[in-house]
């Protein structure tokens, strides 16, 4: 049983959440703009470990998009929100994945290729040569994972918009205003460390 003391702490920040809802879904929806513009770019870099840093750049964009639209939805004065987060939070697990992917074949192609002479004293150059053999098959899924990813984000953008447009319909003026500007702040915060 819940005593008095710990019922109004939980009341408390409960109340806190709900006030900044506002805040968090521009938090949510910044990161998942940056991480468009970086993603929708017209070409990646040539050099693979460039578009490895890009990748952890969208991952860590796309964590905080999850992150914040779990804990706000979570936390919203509407007990329904979370049942309508789902779709979004879903895509949004689907796009992590898919750069998890790209991640992964950038770093296979850059392991085998940067550590030839290793590998192929310690397996033997016919094993080497099979593995030197992948890199090519990979570096072809990547490009095609590229194009998948770029797919996926102006499929789902409607999706990503919709709920945000549905969260904003019940935010009160001074919730507008707040989201507005954490918007535009986070936006700022966001591009500036990914160079957006």
């Amino acid at each position: 049983m819940e005593d008095d003391t710990t019922r109004k702490s939980r009341m408390h920040a409960q109340t806190l959440s709900e006030l900044n809802h506002c805040v968090g879904t521009a938090r949510s929806d910044a990161a998942y703009l940056c991480l468009r513009e970086i993603a929708e770019r017209n070409t990646w870099p040539p050099e693979r470990t460039q578009r490895a840093a890009i990748y952890q750049k969208c991952l860590t964009l796309v964590k905080e998009a999850i992150d914040t639209t779990v804990r706000y939805s979570l936390m919203h004065c509407n007990p329904k929100q979370a049942l309508w987060d789902k779709p979004v939070i879903h895509f949004l697990h689907l796009i992590q994945q898919l750069l998890q992917t790209l991640n992964s074949l950038a770093e296979h192609v850059n392991n085998v290729q940067s550590e030839a002479e290793l590998l192929s004293e310690h397996l033997g150059c016919e094993v080497y040569n099979v593995l030197e053999s992948t890199c090519k098959d990979f570096e072809t899924h990547e490009r095609m994972g590229q194009y998948a990813l770029r797919k996926t984000l102006a499929v789902g953008q409607i999706l990503v918009e919709r709920n945000s447009t549905k969260r904003r319909e019940t935010f009160t003026p001074d919730d507008i205003r707040r989201y507005d500007k954490s918007l535009q702040e986070n936006l700022e915060h966001f591009r500036a460390q990914n160079q957006c």
